[in-house]
């Protein structure tokens, strides 16, 4: 089963004009549409290159209100990559993280840290506490969001 997010995650209410849907308490998930994220001319596969100028803008500002999170997967049969950064006050204070998941051919990449598990780094770094028998993933809900596709047939549910 494939898993293909690219988001932001705020570790506060937000109230912008972005899509965005409330994954607990004050947590919320703003997907991005995959153009909105990389540049189709691109030929560069790093992680920290694949985020457009504009989506580290809108990083960049949102963390002014508070920790931000970008997180990105890339799964299918159990196969792929996640990607973190997370950012406060303007600033990128961890990432970018990687992790290969079976994949043989694992890049390494300047400036682009392999670790286990990037997003759960990331969702620490926002507060998340992680509850007993389940990882930061599973407990703040986003194992329930398979692609950026279902996430905004939630929002639209919602509005």
């Amino acid at each position: 089963m494939a898993h293909n997010i690219s988001a932001i995650i705020t570790s506060f209410k937000y109230d912008g004009n972005l899509p965005n849907i409330v994954l607990m308490d004050k947590y919320h998930l703003i997907p991005f549409e995959s153009d909105d994220v990389t540049k189709p001319s691109d030929q560069s596969n790093l992680p920290k290159d694949d985020i457009t100028y504009d989506v580290r803008e809108m990083i960049r500002d949102l963390s002014a209100l508070g920790k931000c999170a970008y997180i990105e997967t890339s799964y299918f049969g159990g196969l792929g990559v996640q990607i973190s950064e997370t950012w406060d006050k303007g600033i990128r204070i961890d990432g970018p993280l990687i992790s290969y998941d079976g994949v043989e051919n694992k890049m390494n990449y300047k400036d682009v840290t392999v670790v286990d598990y990037p997003i759960n780094r990331a969702l620490k770094n926002l507060g998340i506490l992680k509850e007993e028998d389940k990882d930061e993933f599973d407990t703040i809900g986003l194992g329930k969001y398979r692609s950026n596709g279902k996430i905004m047939e939630e929002y639209h549910q919602d509005k």
